[in-house]
């Protein structure tokens, strides 16, 4: 499918894999609307450097700003054709320490707005989704409770909206492996994951955003969850 000429809103499009996301998609063509929360700065200078990029603003946790968000995309833009659900909440710590606010807000963020923004975008002529997980939705791990039960969440929610929204919306996922460690990780624990990846190293945030473009120009795949991890889900 040539996706040239097309809208898409990729959330959390300013940083990280997001970022990574929004060029990619950019330089296939598109017309992306680059969403943020706290980082527009950042969002307004991936948009700077993309022909055909804007910049909308918004707090995913509130479902008010879910809705205000794609009613602002139907404002401007008229129409959406991809959704790439990529804002997410991060936090790690035992779990019976976890603080219940986390929980509050990672479902919030993870699992409830992805399916807020898809159903408020149906009337905009959506025709693809494609949601950002992590293989954390079928790994445990330890210290990772809240985290990846939102993305088992956002796991079976895209197969579902895969079945349901068929055959006028297609629904799929992209399952990253470790393509940027977070912050917080230690010289041995991130040497202890590079050592389970069959490839040997880790990915790049550019290799998740080209999973996402193939399967958002791919018309015969729905309810696809693609790993993009070395290998490590064969361990």
């Amino acid at each position: 499918m040539d996706l040239t000429g097309k809208i898409a809103l990729v959330t959390g499009g300013g940083r990280r894999v997001g970022r990574a996301i929004v060029g990619e998609l950019g330089r296939a063509g598109m017309h992306v609307i680059v969403h943020c929360h706290a980082s527009r700065a950042e969002a307004e200078a991936v948009a700077a450097g993309l022909p055909h990029a804007t910049v909308a603003q918004a707090d995913l946790r509130d479902r008010a700003q879910c809705r205000a968000l794609i009613e602002g995309v139907r404002r401007d833009a008229g129409r959406l054709d991809l959704l790439v659900n990529n804002a997410a909440g991060y936090r790690r710590a035992p779990f019976a320490d976890e603080d219940e606010s986390a929980w509050d807000d990672l479902l919030a963020l993870n699992l409830v707005a992805p399916a807020l923004l898809t159903r408020h975008a149906l009337p905009l002529g959506l025709s693809s989704v494609v949601n950002v997980l992590d293989v954390g939705a079928w790994q445990p791990w330890r210290h990772h409770a809240a985290y990846a039960s939102s993305k088992a969440g956002l796991a079976q929610l895209t197969r579902n909206l895969a079945l349901e929204l068929a055959p006028s919306v297609r629904v799929n996922g992209v399952a990253p492996g470790t393509v940027a460690f977070p912050p917080d990780f230690t010289a041995a624990e991130r040497a202890a994951i590079t050592g389970r990846i069959p490839l040997g190293r880790i990915g790049d945030p550019a290799d998740v955003a080209r999973a996402v473009r193939f399967l958002a120009g791919e018309d015969f795949l729905t309810g696809v969850i693609l790993p993009v991890d070395g290998g490590a889900q064969l361990r």
